[in-house]
């Protein structure tokens, strides 16, 4: 099995997924790409609209799921810091990711972006300013980076298939009626939300990667390396 270490494994993928929404925004995304001069619904790699639209919802799904993973650490962690109330609320976004599930919009996920920062923020200051953590803390807080540190490697690999959908399109051309209603709405769909999955990808990485390693300053146990072969 390959273990590699976490905050290496975070900035290599962090600054792979940064350059494909570089190109993802500056590149093969025009309008006059997705609706005309295509020559066909099928990309020279053989992949086709059908399949590109199938893996695209699914990867907004599992996106989703993993935000509401996150989400419900980062109340447990707030929890573990004393801040009550603040918790509820994280719980409460969770909530409502749930209930967007696999149809989050580029403009839900740049507020859940900003929302993230500002949660992560919070609970860094708080955990920063702490002098004497009890044992229970510890424990609590140990716990949550156990499971966050999977939930963001999970994210890094979806956002992995959400680039790969945002390279094809420009060579797939526009999608045909007889690719189905899923196509033309993913057409549509990934030029925009594509780059946005990859933009809050790197940010709540980012993000649990610096609160893991301010945990460790406070002597919580947190993962050292990612088992590759989980993923």
């Amino acid at each position: 099995m390959k273990n590699t270490h976490l905050v290496s494994v975070v900035w290599f993928l962090c600054l792979a997924l940064t350059s494909s929404l570089a190109s993802a925004q500056f590149g093969g995304l025009s309008k006059k790409s997705l609706l005309g001069g295509g020559s066909g619904s099928t990309a020279p790699g053989g992949q086709s609209w059908k399949q590109l639209a199938k893996d695209f919802k699914t990867s907004r799904g599992e996106i989703s799921n993993e935000l509401q993973v996150q989400a419900l650490l980062s109340a447990d962690i707030a929890d573990a810091l004393g801040l009550k109330s603040e918790a509820e609320g994280i719980r409460g976004e969770a909530k409502s990711l749930e209930e967007k599930g696999d149809v989050l919009g580029s403009g839900d996920l740049n507020a859940i972006g900003e929302q993230s920062a500002a949660t992560n923020n919070l609970i860094k200051d708080k955990l920063a300013s702490a002098e004497n953590l009890t044992e229970n803390q510890k424990e609590a807080l140990s716990k949550a980076a156990k499971k966050y540190a999977p939930s963001l490697m999970r994210t890094i690999k979806t956002a992995g298939v959400v680039k790969d959908a945002v390279s094809a399109i420009s060579s797939l051309g526009a999608p045909k009626f007889t690719d189905g209603k899923a196509a033309i709405s993913a057409a549509k769909a990934i030029p925009s939300v594509g780059p946005a999955i990859i933009k809050l990808t790197t940010g709540v990485v980012k993000q649990g990667s610096d609160l893991m390693s301010l945990m460790k300053t406070k002597g919580i146990a947190t993962p050292e390396k990612i088992d590759f072969t989980d993923f």
